[in-house]
Formats: structure tokens, sequence, C-alpha cells
């Protein structure tokens, strides 16, 4: 059987790239967003090693220098793209 339909589509590319660079991020945005003490049995650089749990949970932080990998260049057995479609129905 066959029918007719109307709506719409819509299609978002989710492109995996990968990234190396320079941030600035502070000592305060650190441990605003991981909980972290200022001073970690008297080193007060122990913050220092939770600025990629910071960076993944959302922490404001400016990007000074960002080199980007072309995705065809990546060695990986992943896909480069992901492409999600969605239907809606009118």
């Amino acid at each position: 059987m066959k029918f007719q339909i109307e709506g719409s589509r819509t299609k978002v590319m989710i492109v995996r790239e990968p990234i190396a660079g320079e941030i600035e991020i502070t000592k305060a945005e650190v441990m605003r967003v991981t909980d972290c003490p200022s001073v970690e049995d008297g080193d007060s650089t122990a913050w220092y090693d939770h600025v990629g749990e910071a960076i993944e949970e959302g922490a404001k932080f400016k990007i000074v220098q960002l080199e980007i990998e072309e995705p065809d260049e990546m060695e990986s057995d992943q896909p480069a793209a992901l492409l999600i479609h969605s239907v809606e129905w009118s």
C-alpha cells in the first residue's frame, strides 16, 4: 500500500575533529566546576590535574591557539562524521 506523506526531515551532521592547542582557564573556574580544593597536601598546583575534568563538565575557558586536523587524516577506525536523521510529521 502506498501513502502520500507531508512533513519535514532534519539532518544533523556531527563531525569529530581531533584538535590540539592552548587554552586559558582560571584556578577559580576549575575549582567551581570540579569542587577540587585550592591546595592538596600542600601543593597549590594540584588543581592542574582537574583541568580536563573541568572542561568536560562545561567550564568556561578561552582558546588561545587551536589546530584542527582534517577528518580524512585521522588514524582511527571510527567514522569522522555521523549523520543523524529525524522525521517530523505534520
